[in-house]
Order: C-alpha cells, then sequence, then structure tokens
C-alpha cells in the first residue's frame, strides 16, 4: 500500500512538473493531445520508478534532475530534426555556404546532446548509487523498446488493451 501511494505522488509531482516546465506537444508525446501526454508520462514515471526501485527520497531528486534533461535532450533532438528537414527540402536550392552552415550545425547538436549527458551523468550519480545509474540507461532503452513494441503491435491491429491514444490515434498501452 505504501508503495501504491508513493507512486500516485510521484506521478503527481511529475505531472505538475510537466505542465510548468514544458510546453504542449514537446517530447515523446508531441502531436497527442495534454491527457494523453499526461498518461505516457505517468507512464514513463512509473515504469522508471518500478524498474529503478528509487526511494522516496532518490525520486524526489532524480525526476526533477531527469525531467530538465529530458526536456534539454528533446530540445536538441528537435533541432537536429528540423535542420535535417530543412536540408532535405531545400538542398537543391542552398548555396555550398548554407550546406556547410548547415552540416556544422548538425554536428553541433551531436556534440550538444553528448555534453548534456555527460554533464547529466556527473549530476545522476551525486543522486543515485551507481548501479542504479547504470540500471537508468537500460531502462531507457527498455522503455523506447517497449513503446516501439506497442506502437509496432496497434498498427498491425494487435491491440492489448486500453491505453493511451497517440499521434493517429493508435493506442500506447500503460498496462505492460
Amino acid at each position: 500500500m505504501k508503495k501504491l501511494f508513493f507512486l500516485v505522488m510521484v506521478v503527481m509531482l511529475a505531472g505538475s512538473q510537466l505542465l510548468n516546465g514544458q510546453r504542449p506537444g514537446q517530447g515523446m508525446g508531441q502531436g497527442m493531445g495534454q491527457d494523453d501526454n499526461e498518461k505516457l508520462t505517468a507512464y514513463k514515471i512509473a515504469f522508471f520508478t518500478q524498474r529503478l526501485d528509487l526511494t522516496p527520497a532518490e525520486a524526489e531528486k532524480f525526476w526533477p534532475l531527469y525531467n530538465d534533461f529530458s526536456a534539454r535532450k528533446n530540445k536538441i533532438q528537435f533541432e537536429r530534426v528540423s535542420l535535417l528537414r530543412y536540408s532535405a527540402q531545400n538542398e537543391a536550392n542552398m548555396s555550398e555556404a548554407e550546406i556547410t552552415s548547415t552540416a556544422d550545425k548538425l554536428a553541433r547538436t551531436f556534440s550538444d546532446e553528448a555534453e548534456l549527458i555527460v554533464s547529466f551523468n556527473e549530476s545522476v550519480k551525486k543522486v543515485l548509487p551507481p548501479a542504479k545509474v547504470i540500471r537508468l540507461y537500460h531502462i531507457e532503452n527498455q522503455y523506447k523498446q517497449q513503446l516501439l513494441r506497442e506502437l509496432n503491435q496497434r498498427r498491425q491491429g494487435q491491440s492489448t488493451g486500453p491505453g493511451i491514444r497517440g499521434r493517429s490515434g493508435q493506442v500506447v498501452n500503460p498496462d505492460m
């Protein structure tokens, strides 16, 4: 019962931070309604909290740090995608100088993301024990893989129950 209460509190805390710290349409929930985005965020929090086995003290310090990291990483990745899209659509009309500048900006997004990850790693080591830091990186991959599996199942019409509707109206199941 204590774990359930704690989990509900973490979800509420992270949800309020999401509303205060991120713009609608930002991050993994891009293209979804705010309710769906909140459900997906709540699912992510539960997924990470359960698998990391965060204590209340760890969760209190971890989630603001992780949410800031995620928002900054999403911003860098959005910039990269925008540059790639722009260059793909306009390459034929771009000057050599503009192509070079765009390539340099793209390379900088990778560098910025790497610096952000190194900085986050240093910060998170102050909040979590080393074993949980390593587990965090594994859990991030597991979470992405789980969402991709769910999306592929939805595309193939293999619904596994109620969930969160994504960008195209397909369901991302929070009960995985």
